[in-house]
């Protein structure tokens, strides 16, 4: 690296994985990197934030992917006079995009400075976040309809594993707005005012991720609440149910506890009191369900 560093006029290293110390401190050696922001690159629960080290800028941000669950990873960002350096926990990332323009030998980036290069960097990563986010609205549209169709435990487990994972996108994008707020009113001398253009664009971008976190986390919300009105609603139709078969019983076992009654018997005294027990009991058990039809209780409108 130290022989790369004046082949070309501007330097992109990038280190996956930084759990092995000796690694980043000789990387660090290479460039001068100051040892906080080391030490920052190695413990990976660093908030998005931006700081200002001599002649190098360190940023650090979150990028998410969607894999087929949710990873939030930290990536650190190193931008100095001719080199860009990031850092991230595992092989994989965003980035893909701004390597096959470069390969393609794009003028405008090719022909840029580092900081142009950083800035296609953290564009990268704040523009891959709205893939995922179209991943969970593609979810939340079939939780909804499991919801209104057959909920079940299931569903509600989903819904709860939507809802942490939100908040978990919500303490990535919430930081990294602010970390490019201040890297817009204190952009040092790293930073050319054409590229703070864009990362202008790019800021307004982290608000519209923002404001698409904070609806998803209503709709899932919501989608909960649902959730709890639908099953109620079914405990509803049962009991109703329930208590329509025991109010039909009711009525018919106080008739035949009295005519069981250990006295004399009506069809001894008269032929007809057995069929006239069982009418009275068929015009009961009649009268009950015609009722209940009438109030809506058995096959109602809805």
């Amino acid at each position: 690296m130290r022989a790369m560093r004046g082949k070309w006029p501007v330097l992109w290293v990038n280190v996956d994985g930084v759990a092995h110390a000796g690694v980043v401190q000789a990387v660090g050696e290479v460039f001068g990197l100051h040892g906080l922001a080391l030490e920052d690159v190695m413990h990976v629960e660093q908030r998005a934030k931006v700081d200002a080290y001599g002649d190098h800028l360190f940023v650090v941000l979150r990028m998410a992917r969607l894999c087929p669950e949710l990873d939030v990873e930290q990536i650190a960002i190193f931008l100095g006079p001719d080199y860009v350096l990031t850092f991230q926990e595992r092989p994989g990332d965003p980035l893909e995009p701004v390597r096959d323009r470069l390969r393609a030998g794009q003028a405008r980036l090719r022909g840029a400075g580092a900081d142009y290069l950083a800035y296609t960097v953290i564009d990268a990563i704040v523009d891959h976040y709205f893939p995922v986010l179209e991943g969970y609205a593609d979810r939340l549209d079939a939780l909804e309809d499991e919801t209104v169709e057959s909920p079940s435990r299931a569903t509600m487990a989903r819904l709860h594993r939507t809802k942490r994972e939100m908040m978990t996108l919500r303490r990535a994008i919430w930081p990294l707005r602010d970390a490019l707020g201040t890297l817009l009113r204190n952009p040092g001398e790293r930073f050319h005012p054409e590229t703070l253009v864009y990362l202008r664009d790019c800021q307004d971008h982290a608000f519209q991720i923002l404001d698409l976190v904070e609806t998803y986390r209503e709709l899932a919300a919501s989608l909960t609440d649902l959730h709890l009105s639908a099953v109620s609603n079914r405990m509803n139709e049962v009991m109703k149910v329930l208590t329509i078969f025991a109010s039909i019983f009711i009525p018919l076992g106080f008739v035949t506890g009295i005519y069981g009654m250990n006295v004399s018997h009506p069809e001894r005294a008269w032929y007809w009191g057995w069929p006239f027990a069982l009418g009275v009991m068929a015009v009961i058990a009649g009268g009950l369900l015609v009722y209940f039809w009438r109030r809506g209780w058995i096959a109602g409108d809805d």
